[in-house]
């Protein structure tokens, strides 16, 4: 078992969230202790931890102010917009307590408003759990995320375990992150595959232990690490692998036929790959499209000449890569370092120049 606790921002682990929203109302949350409000007031009531905790928006125009009973009792705290979004929407952090079993508990989390969708409010996790897991007689730095912010950090296929895999000291958070799993998930080290099999509510312990389940290691896929080896045959039936292009600079786009901005992507490649092919530089196109016709029609169209494999919808390389949505390239130095990724246009021509010049 391993021990957490709690830490009150997320943002030093990741900026990334799912969003949760709740409806706003002008029916009024009955027993309210409320102050007087200078405009039009809108209800709601958020579920934290099994408890429901009123919201209300002070609606004046285009204004809004924010309120909140944080603890539980009843009465309506003010609490102060930090930023104003880019889409005039205004960002709120509040903590709020918790009862557990021993006392109280407090979880932070972010609240958003737009005067332009008035009758919601958008919240999501502020905060996450913190500790260390042994496993296999290594001491591993692990967070547990609330993902569906419902302040429970038990629910094993809402919520995330984050684990320093590499032992590098920091925990990996990206989307594309070899350390980010759902705590449903099995994730394999060193070859032995591991699965969480409790949280506490308050997500303070964790149980990890061997899984009879089989899954390959995650591999790491962010600038800075080697790119995963991996074979295929080309459209022209000719092995090709990314090991044998050692000492090239690659570029792979994956890209589908039915995807509008793969389509309009696709000829600004055909021009990178023609501009670029006596300089050492190889691009090779892995294509998801659900047959092979629709692949081949789309190959001819375009008039794509650079080299291009049919993966399909849940092809081996797409996999490989946790390619979840495209146009998605990478970019790999002459050693098989990626360097870049989802690079285009002048931005990409910058990184193969740079990469060219020895940078």
């Amino acid at each position: 078992a391993g021990s957490l606790e709690y830490v009150d921002s997320i943002l030093d682990l990741t900026t990334g969230y799912y969003p949760q929203a709740v409806q706003l109302s002008s029916v009024a949350v009955s027993g309210l202790t409320e102050p007087t409000y200078s405009g039009t007031p809108m209800y709601a009531s958020l579920t934290l931890g099994g408890a429901s905790y009123a919201l209300v928006i002070d609606q004046n125009g285009s204004d809004g102010k924010l309120y909140a009973d944080t603890d539980g009792s009843k009465t309506l705290v003010p609490i102060d917009w930090i930023q104003q979004l880019w889409d005039g929407g205004d960002l709120a952090s509040a903590s709020f307590q918790l009862s557990t079993d021993n006392g109280r508990r407090p979880y932070r989390l972010f609240l958003e408003w737009n005067p332009g969708t008035p009758t919601a409010i958008i919240y999501f996790r502020d905060n996450y759990m913190s500790g260390q897991i042994e496993l296999g007689g290594v001491a591993y730095k692990i967070a547990i995320i609330d993902e569906n912010t419902d302040g429970l950090f038990d629910d094993l296929d809402h919520d995330q375990l984050l684990i320093d895999i590499d032992q590098d000291g920091e925990l990996l958070a990206t989307s594309a992150s070899h350390e980010r799993y759902w705590l449903d998930a099995p994730f394999n080290i060193d070859g032995t595959v591991y699965a969480a099999t409790s949280v506490s509510p308050d997500g303070s312990q964790i149980v990890i232990d061997k899984s009879d389940a089989w899954v390959d290691e995650k591999v790491p896929l962010e600038v800075g690490f080697t790119a995963p080896d991996f074979s295929a045959k080309d459209a022209d039936g000719n092995d090709l692998s990314l090991s044998s292009l050692e000492g090239n600079i690659v570029l792979l786009d994956f890209w589908a036929s039915w995807c509008a901005p793969c389509r309009d992507e696709l000829p600004h490649v055909e021009q990178v790959a023609k501009e670029y092919a006596d300089r050492g530089v190889v691009v090779i196109g892995i294509d998801l499209d659900r047959n092979e016709g629709a692949f081949t029609g789309a190959v001819s169209y375009f008039g794509l000449t650079y080299p291009q494999v049919f993966d399909g919808a849940e092809g081996k390389v797409s996999s490989l890569y946790r390619v979840s949505g495209i146009p998605m390239s990478y970019l790999i130095d002459r050693d098989g370092i990626i360097r870049g990724k989802s690079l285009r246009g002048d931005d990409l021509k910058k990184a193969i120049e740079e990469l060219l010049n020895g940078n």
